[in-house]
């Protein structure tokens, strides 16, 4: 197995087929890939962006954790509540990971992770990071902070 097997999209059909990538999203979307087009929302091959081993290692590393939360949040069962107070927690592990990648990420692309939020919870209208008041000019999800790497 390559490293970029951790990673790699198993079909074409989710796959990103924008001709040049202009940013990116990490997102658990219950794949094993969660490096995503910020323009079509498609999966993209970390073979694609040339990642590094050490990039590769820590992507995996944070998404197998965020995907297990996000799965324990979605079987609602006695773990949910839990599980969605790690999520929601700006100084988490799970989302000052996220922020981190995100940064380091953007020496290559612009690049921002997935906030989760409850959509039973509203639409966040804040970061929930820095408080302040989100750019809703996104092609997907209800905004973005840039400052602080964060989409929702």
């Amino acid at each position: 197995m390559t490293m970029y097997e951790k990673l790699r999209p198993w079909t074409e059909i989710e796959s990103c087929r924008c001709k040049t990538v202009t940013g990116l999203v990490l997102i658990d979307l219950l794949t094993d890939n969660p490096i995503h087009c910020a323009s079509c929302r498609g999966e993209i091959d970390p073979e694609r962006l040339q990642l590094t081993e050490n990039e590769v290692e820590s992507i995996v590393r944070w998404h197998s954790v965020a995907s297990a939360l996000y799965r324990l949040w979605l079987d609602s069962g006695e773990y949910e509540h839990y599980a969605k107070e790690k999520l929601l927690d700006p100084r988490g592990q799970i989302n000052q990971q996220a922020q981190e990648l995100a940064i380091a990420m953007s020496l290559r692309l612009p690049t921002r992770f997935w906030y989760f939020h409850d959509t039973e919870d509203g639409d966040p209208i804040r970061c929930p990071v820095c408080g302040n008041q989100l750019d809703a000019a996104v092609e997907w999800g209800v905004g973005i902070c840039r400052p602080c790497h964060v989409q929702m």
